[in-house]
């Protein structure tokens, strides 16, 4: 089914485009020699801080969908690494899939609350990125930006009253469309249900997410340093810009070429050097694609024993 999709074929072109690229602009062994920069002992503390990113994710999974997966924390996780991994390594984002089919078979929660609850955490994620950004434009060079201070700071100001006008839109979509009943409109009201109503549960949502990201964002930052001269702010910069490659209708196999090709763009402004920029750029994406294979044999391995010791002893109180 895979081979017949078009999206496929596009995606294994630009990855294949993607290492010819590389090995013309750099060369491979060169990019790889590059990681004898890191210790071992700064590879594990960030590799470490990559796993602890990955549990604050499914806490925000966890506590999001409580009223499907209580008391199942270690299955929900596994739940999450999962959808991960396929998310990052499948071509296109056909990864997300995988997520309201696991949540439907191991939770019996319908795919009509499962991809409505996923696309608003979407968007929840593409917002706090947007906001993080936001923060790091003083840092671009006045030529690049021709908005003043003050555009930059009522841009600022806006991200952050945003999150104020969620709840009541949305409450207030569903306050009309349950007064106008009809097929239609009690559809979109269901699809809507598993979204939240109140401040605390909005608060939540968004404090997990923002955590998370500025966890990984830092790491990413990190990382991208250790194989370019430039600053943290402008290296927190190309890890946004990589990350918001995502939104990007086309992408290659496992993101490569278009996340490497965010990053360099997030990096232009600096007028760096474009070969030790994608050089850098195929580094963080390996870093990424590396924890991504890593936490996912550990995370699996590890909740599976978990998993069934929780079940064994909830058995033996019973």
């Amino acid at each position: 089914m895979m081979l017949r999709s078009w999206k496929f074929w596009i995606s294994l072109a630009i990855l294949l485009a993607f290492i010819i690229v590389v090995e013309r602009s750099y060369g491979w062994l060169a990019v790889l020699a590059s990681w004898q920069r890191i210790s071992t002992g700064e590879l594990t503390i960030a590799v470490t801080l990559m796993l602890i990113s990955y549990l604050l994710r499914a806490l925000r999974f966890y506590d999001f969908f409580h009223p499907y997966c209580h008391g199942q924390w270690w299955r929900l996780t596994r739940i999450t690494v999962l959808h991960n991994f396929f998310n990052n390594l499948l071509p296109m984002r056909s990864g997300e899939a995988a997520f309201p089919m696991l949540m439907k078979n191991h939770f019996s929660c319908p795919v009509r609350h499962s991809l409505p609850a996923l696309l608003w955490l979407r968007l929840l994620d593409l917002y706090v990125l947007l906001a993080l950004a936001v923060w790091t434009l003083s840092d671009i060079p006045d030529h690049i930006i021709a908005a003043g201070s003050a555009d930059i700071w009522l841009l600022q100001a806006g991200l952050l009253a945003l999150p104020l006008l969620v709840l009541p839109v949305q409450n207030r979509i569903r306050k009309v469309l349950s007064n106008h009943p009809g097929a239609m409109a009690n559809k979109i009201v269901d699809l809507m249900q598993v979204l939240p109503s109140s401040p605390w549960p909005f608060i939540r949502a968004l404090f997990w997410t923002l955590i998370n990201w500025v966890l990984k964002l830092a790491i990413y930052a990190w990382v991208l340093q250790q194989f370019i001269a430039i600053s943290f702010g402008q290296s927190w910069v190309g890890a946004s810009t990589g990350e918001l490659s995502s939104i990007l209708p086309i992408h290659g196999v496992a993101g490569a070429g278009t996340y490497e090709a965010g990053i360099v763009a997030g990096l232009l402004p600096w007028q760096l050097n474009t070969a030790e920029a994608l050089a850098a750029a195929v580094n963080l994406h390996l870093f990424v694609l590396g924890c991504t294979l890593l936490l996912t044999a550990v995370i699996t391995i590890a909740t599976g024993r978990l998993g069934h010791k929780h079940l064994d002893t909830g058995a033996l109180k019973d």
